[in-house]
């Protein structure tokens, strides 16, 4: 999430003398980009730290939380300052101001809780890996989110596509992604009412991991609807409404076959397990969906080169959505979540198409960003 920041100003790629930024942003921008990426890593130096010299006192608990909750009101800071070229200051104040308060107060809850509280109670190994794989997913889709919204700012979203157009995009983005961070925050402080005592019975651990997937499933959706909502918006900003539409076409086909195959295979079926699939391909492709609509739609160039690059924004947003979808089918709060009604086998199935239709369509938009770029080169 911070890189693109500390390399466009480090290159000098963005001229923050400019009349659109406020004197003495890159400073800012860089004290506060520098000091996220240092709170982002170093509690993972004091939990080895802790671990490997057990004697020497640290108590790593209230220190990572410490840092993590330096690190994610940093990074509300930074996408503030990042905000102020493309959102008004009353609306980045406020939301700024509401995130800052819900990570502080989940904190106080937290620490608060673990000092009262340390009575034996834990997370079950289930709880955890239900917990490190929605995490992941927040911080994948958090972070495309910041890719984009960097680009907005950085790449003067703004002034190519006209005040008009980016605005809405700008905001959106904007929101979704400072509450990502509070909602990242929260599964890494995760609530400790959801423990369970480690000599506790078998019913007691069954509900509190069921607790957990409730809460997975809340705030998966959530960011999985805010991003789904966001390429809408940019693609009803630069292609007609009907091929806006599209967008939403991924998780329709994902998850609307799952009763299909329930009533075609019926609930039978050995039970299966998955790995959550990796959302790098999502990422590469949202990069390419946002290069191309910053610089190629809101330029003006002839009807074929339009054309072109309105067909590879159709394919690349439902590359994005079709990725989006496969990372949630085979993530284990989506298999728990359905299982009273979908057998994890269906799950599993519907995953693998979303897989096909995710490099299908990555491969088709691939071939024509390269004929783009031959019409280009060729100018």
């Amino acid at each position: 999430m911070i890189c693109p920041v500390l390399l466009a100003l480090a290159l000098n790629i963005v001229d923050l003398n400019d009349k659109m930024y406020i004197h003495g942003l890159s400073i800012a921008m860089i004290t506060m980009a520098g000091l996220t990426l240092i709170t982002g890593i170093t509690p993972l130096l004091v939990c080895c730290f802790s671990e490997g010299f057990p004697g020497s006192g640290v108590r790593h608990a209230p220190a990572t939380t410490i840092l993590a909750t330096l690190s994610s009101c940093c990074l509300v800071v930074l996408a503030c300052l990042i905000a102020q070229s493309i959102v008004s200051k009353p609306i980045f104040i406020t939301v700024g101001v509401i995130c800052g308060i819900l990570v502080l107060l989940r904190t106080t809850c937290y620490y608060m809780y673990y000092t009262q509280n340390n009575d034996g109670r834990a997370y079950t190994i289930d709880m955890h890996n239900v917990l490190d794989e929605s995490y992941e997913f927040l911080t994948g889709v958090t972070g495309i989110l910041f890719l984009g919204f960097e680009g907005l700012a950085l790449d003067g979203h703004v002034h190519t596509m006209g005040q008009k157009n980016g605005e809405l995009v700008g905001y959106m983005t904007f929101i979704v992604c400072t509450f990502g961070v509070c909602l990242m925050f929260l599964e890494m402080t995760p609530p400790s009412c959801f423990a369970v005592d480690r000599h506790g019975s078998l019913e007691e651990r069954r509900v509190g991991e069921e607790q957990i997937v409730c809460l997975t499933l809340i705030l998966d959706c959530i960011m999985a609807v805010g991003i789904f909502v966001l390429l809408l918006v940019v693609m009803l900003k630069l292609t007609p409404f009907e091929v806006a539409l599209w967008v939403l076409l991924p998780p329709v086909i994902s998850f609307g076959q799952l009763p299909v195959l329930v009533a075609l295979r019926g609930n039978t079926g050995v039970e299966q397990e998955s790995r959550p699939a990796s959302l790098e391909l999502t990422k590469v492709t949202f990069t390419g969906f946002l290069a191309v609509s910053i610089t190629t739609i809101s330029t003006a160039g002839t009807a074929s080169s339009r054309k072109l690059s309105g067909m590879f924004l159709l394919l690349s947003s439902m590359a994005i959505g079709f990725g989006l979808s496969w990372r949630l089918l085979s993530q284990a709060n989506i298999r728990r979540g359905l299982a009273s009604c979908v057998p994890s086998v269906h799950v599993v199935s519907a995953a693998k198409i979303a897989s096909f239709c995710t490099h299908l369509c990555i491969l088709i938009a691939t071939f024509l960003f390269v004929v783009m770029a031959a019409n280009a080169s060729g100018k």
